[in-house]
């Protein structure tokens, strides 16, 4: 394994449940220990365990240490496969705390070896702790709370600022809705005007006329049915009706004054 300038891994957190060698009941329900790993400033790989009040345990890896793991694993690649590997372990959940089989978290301080698995059937990461000194207890509880509670803020902020962009997609996906359906009702408008167009023409059709005789041009003059006049034919026209003329007084029978009968009158009378 190629040895790395720095170990780089993600803090991980995580409950590492006791159980000694006979798998006593009592010692693996009396605890809750939780656990830390991180990459520590001097270069090495840290992990704590802890119960927050009275035991702790931890140790620190070098880079030796982790090629050791590595062996002992079975792990080929590099430093980085190793990590993502451990990385992966300790946060699946199945991480155990044994102690020896004469000796649990209950009873004092004793060796212990945090054993983590990233599934079932693939290799155990085994890292042996060591106790810490009841004189540094104190100091090693209090930075693995602080530490805890970095980690809970840093979570709790990048869920604060997943919220903030869902609800600023959630915003834009309203948005966008009421885009569509704006959109959406004027194409319908414009889709009701086209069947209006469509539909116009063929009713004018049936309801005129084109008059007889008429040039079939473009600029044809369509006349409606209904304001069309009865205009007679040519040959139907019927003759004028004869004006009956009164014939010409003749002039033998105007007299300045008087109204004459007419001769033929007069010859009447006489005979």
């Amino acid at each position: 394994m190629a040895a790395p300038t720095d170990i780089r891994m993600a803090a991980v957190f995580g409950e590492a449940k006791p159980e000694n060698g006979d798998h006593d009941a009592d010692a693996l329900h009396r605890r809750r220990v939780l656990f830390h790993a991180h990459a520590h400033s001097q270069g090495g790989l840290r992990v704590v365990a802890t119960d927050l009040r009275s035991l702790a345990w931890q140790c620190s890896l070098d880079i030796d240490d982790l090629q050791d793991l590595q062996d002992d694993v079975g792990i080929s690649g590099s430093c980085s496969d190793l990590l993502d590997y451990l990385y992966s372990s300790l946060s699946s959940g199945q991480v155990r705390l044994r102690f020896p089989a004469d000796q649990g978290p209950g009873t004092g301080p004793a060796d212990a070896k945090l054993v983590a698995t990233k599934a079932k059937g693939l290799p155990l990461i085994t890292i042996s702790l060591h106790p810490v000194a009841a004189s540094e207890l104190k100091d090693v509880i209090a930075v693995f709370s602080l530490a805890l509670y970095a980690s809970y803020k840093t979570t709790q902020e990048h869920a604060s600022r997943e919220q903030e962009r869902a609800s600023q997609l959630m915003d834009s996906l309203a948005s966008e809705r009421e885009k569509n359906e704006v959109l959406q009702k004027q194409l319908e408008a414009l889709s009701f005007l086209d069947k209006r167009k469509a539909t116009k023409p063929k009713l004018v059709t049936d309801q005129v006329a084109i008059v007889p005789g008429a040039p079939a041009f473009s600029d044809q003059v369509i006349v409606p049915v209904q304001q069309q006049t009865s205009v007679a034919s040519p040959s139907k026209v019927l003759p004028a009706k004869a004006v009956k003329r009164m014939p010409p007084v003749s002039r033998r029978a105007r007299v300045r004054g008087a109204l004459l009968q007419d001769i033929e009158e007069n010859g009447d009378d006489d005979s």
